[in-house]
């Protein structure tokens, strides 16, 4: 398994389809739902100018389309490939069987919210199958969106998911609104854990690993 490299902006691709192509665009989250904008890039030009091919770094490449509709499909699988790049794919995952699906890719680690697995029972099999699985808590309104539309605190849900035994999970602000307190509890009692955010809120916090969105 690859360790983080110590201050490492991972690029966050969000995918979708335009005329049967697999496209990057731009986005913004109703809710804990990507929606896609009108600027678009194709998949391989995005990925090549987003990626650093000789460092081998990691990169996200976010299927909007499953996460959109709630289930897993499989849009996305062929056409996922960025050359010089381990892939982190980010996509529906509610079941043990979907983390299957996931895998049967060429992903080296499988992002999966939180919110939408179907219980902790559900979480000890994924647990018990793969250590490639990082859990993506979202914050809507300074709040962590638990399942079945309920919400908690960030440190509440971090510290069950390491109760389970992810160590590892990610930190998703889809409107900028966790504080920074927050962020600084999140670092200091939970260093594996990665922010997922398109500002420089976090940049002074050392987290030694950030996922940033692609611009378009």
């Amino acid at each position: 398994m690859r360790s983080f490299t110590p201050y490492m902006d991972v690029p966050a691709f969000f995918t979708s389809f335009r005329d049967g192509s697999m496209v990057v665009t731009d986005h913004r989250f109703e809710g804990t739902l990507p929606v896609t904008g009108d600027r678009w890039s194709p998949f391989g030009e995005a990925t090549s100018a987003g990626t650093v091919r000789e460092a081998r770094a990691p990169a996200v490449v976010v299927d909007c389309e499953s996460l959109r509709r709630r289930t897993f499909t499989e849009g996305v699988l062929k056409g996922m490939r960025v050359r010089g790049a381990d892939i982190w794919f980010m996509t529906h995952i509610e079941f043990v069987e979907d983390l299957f699906d996931a895998f049967n890719t060429s992903a080296e680690m499988v992002l999966a919210p939180y919110h939408t697995t179907a219980s902790d029972a559900e979480l000890e099999d994924m647990h018990s199958v793969s250590d490639c699985l990082i859990h993506v808590v979202y914050v809507v309104r300074g709040r962590c969106v638990t399942r079945r539309g309920g919400t908690d605190r960030v440190t509440r849900v971090l510290e069950d998911l390491s109760d389970l035994g992810f160590y590892r999970t990610c930190v998703l602000d889809t409107d900028d609104s966790l504080p920074l307190h927050e962020w600084e509890l999140v670092r200091e009692d939970y260093p594996s854990a990665v922010p997922f955010t398109g500002s420089g809120r976090t940049d002074a916090l050392g987290f030694p690993t950030r996922v940033v969105p692609f611009r378009v």
